[in-house]
């Protein structure tokens, strides 16, 4: 029988680290050895700020490569990396003015010192002047107003067009100036590694593209402090096929996500262990409000209270040791300081009984003599479109339990599947009505709120625009008090919640299926990898 209460919560993420690696000091680690590693897919585009290239999987293939100005904390908090900047940034505000001085040892893989060339083009080629740059985002890029030299090439001075907290966000990296020299060569001229382009303690060894295999070696002219490694290897691989391969040796680490088979074995398997943080992800729903019923807001609110987030994220989660308990914040997790509970807040949340007066005021009743049957409006039943991803069982199984307890309040639920291969293209195209994925959060929770939730925005996926998000959103991006910041994030979390333009589902946790001698790796939450202190125990 259901009730308008849900299942008592299984605790919250308070007490689970933030990052969990295994972390030891270099004296307890023994030099050589290799990691072998998996992403699902190695593009074919390998230019990171090209949009098809963007990838999460690409992020992992450049990040033993990439120059990293600035790297994060377990925290997310941005530091100055010593390895690439000789000395802490100067920044002034009123606009915000950043003044960084590059290490002069920092250099690409072509012997040409990394300097202020670097970041002035790839300004101009996401800046959003010149569309024929197929950027990613324009995000930052666009704030500012000139990238200047200083006393040399390797003094860069960024001056923004207002503040800009945000700031290391666009600053924390940067690709060389010969691949985004101008649009043909950024669109097409990266199709696979280039010395020229690398300025990481590794280097690419070899791409094998018909065994869809990259090796990694230490970089000969690395500057830094050695790395222990003296290969990492990272492989395309189905993610279906990588908890075997974890378990017969093939591998060394693997995500194990909420993949409840590969969490069972990862944690059985008696070289290895599963390594959990609480990161930046979540799960949450996606309402298209241009959709069949979905235009109308009562509808849109009235799913909400039909739906228990505490049973599916149990469902999702069966078999993974993480707490059950829905997120109620599009921006923070419930283990960041700035966390506020919107849904207590505005009162949206699971109520079966409100659900159903909120469709009677909508005009949506009960057929009469079937008061469980599907709510009917001038001789049309309330039904909506849940997509599901095909062969992804988390998918799945939301679409099960969303179909479920709907019927509940009288709205029919068709489930459709799209191959996952489509994904991408039915977010886009806006060809559906609900969809559940995750959101891979970043440092910097406050940057970019008009990205996804914007008028206009090509990643407002939802298409739901909503004025007074924009002015705030434009407000937190230029706002030097973080504080101010906070209270304002958290009042555009409110109008998201009021006027169901998402709805979150809890907080994903990070599976790491890790082998135990291996130190410096496994699941990072926002924190950034240091490649030249993984290694293994002696």
């Amino acid at each position: 029988m259901k009730t308008d209460q849900p299942p008592a919560d299984q605790g919250d993420t308070s007490d689970i680290p933030a990052i969990s690696i295994n972390a030891k000091d270099r004296g307890e680690l023994a030099e050589g050895g290799e990691l072998r590693l998996s992403v699902t897919t190695i593009e074919n585009q390998w230019n990171s700020y090209n949009v098809n290239g963007n990838t999460g999987d690409m992020s992992d293939v450049w990040d033993p490569i990439a120059p990293k100005f600035f790297v994060y904390d377990e925290a997310g908090t941005p530091v100055w990396n010593p390895d690439y900047l000789a000395e802490e940034p100067v920044v002034e505000e009123n606009p915000t003015k950043v003044t960084m001085k590059i290490n002069k040892s920092a250099k690409w893989g072509d012997g040409k010192a990394i300097g202020v060339k670097d970041f002035q083009n790839i300004w101009k080629a996401c800046n959003g002047e010149d569309t024929e740059f197929e950027c990613a985002s324009t995000d930052g890029y666009s704030e500012v107003a000139s990238i200047e030299q200083g006393a040399d090439e390797q003094e860069v001075i960024v001056t923004f067009k207002d503040n800009f907290p945000d700031y290391s966000s666009i600053l924390s990296s940067v690709p060389a100036a010969e691949s985004t020299k101008d649009a043909k060569t950024f669109n097409t001229g990266s199709t696979g590694p280039n010395p020229a382009y690398e300025a990481g303690p590794f280097t690419v060894e070899n791409f094998d593209k018909t065994e869809r295999k990259i090796t990694y070696v230490p970089n000969p002219n690395w500057w830094g402090e050695k790395p222990l490694l003296e290969k990492i290897s990272i492989r395309e691989m189905e993610a279906t096929q990588t908890a075997n391969a974890f378990t017969n040796n093939e591998l060394d680490a693997f995500e194990v996500g909420v993949d409840p088979d590969a969490y069972t074995r990862a944690k059985g398997y008696a070289e290895g262990e599963v390594r959990q943080a609480a990161g930046p992800d979540w799960r949450h729903i996606t309402f298209n409000s241009q959709a069949g019923e979905l235009k109308d807001i009562k509808v849109r609110q009235a799913i909400v209270y039909g739906l228990n987030r505490t049973e599916i994220g149990a469902s999702d989660l069966a078999g993974i040791d993480w707490p059950v308990k829905p997120l109620n914040n599009h921006f923070f997790m419930e283990n960041m300081d700035a966390y506020k509970d919107s849904a207590a807040e505005t009162g949206i949340d699971f109520n079966q009984e409100k659900a159903k007066s909120t469709l009677e005021e909508a005009g949506w009743m009960a057929p009469e003599g079937n008061p469980e049957g599907i709510r009917v409006k001038d001789g049309k039943e309330l039904k909506v479109k849940f997509m599901q991803l095909s062969g992804i069982p988390v998918s799945e199984n939301e679409a099960l339990q969303v179909q479920n307890q709907l019927k509940a309040v009288g709205i029919g639920v068709d489930i459709v599947s799209v191959p996952s291969e489509k994904f991408s293209d039915t977010l886009t195209s806006h060809a559906f009505e609900m969809i559940a994925f995750s959101w891979l959060g970043t440092p910097y929770p406050m940057a970019n709120i008009n990205q996804i939730y914007g008028a206009g925005s090509d990643s407002n996926f939802a298409q739901l625009e909503l004025p007074e998000v924009d002015t705030l959103a434009k407000e937190i991006g230029t706002e030097p008090d973080n504080q101010v910041r906070i209270d304002k994030t958290n009042q555009v979390d409110k109008i998201l919640w009021e006027n169901v333009h998402t709805l979150p589902l809890y907080q994903r946790p990070q599976n790491t299926g890790v082998k135990k001698n291996l130190a410096n790796y496994g699941s990072f939450g926002m924190a950034s990898r240091d490649w030249t202190k993984v290694g293994y125990l002696k």
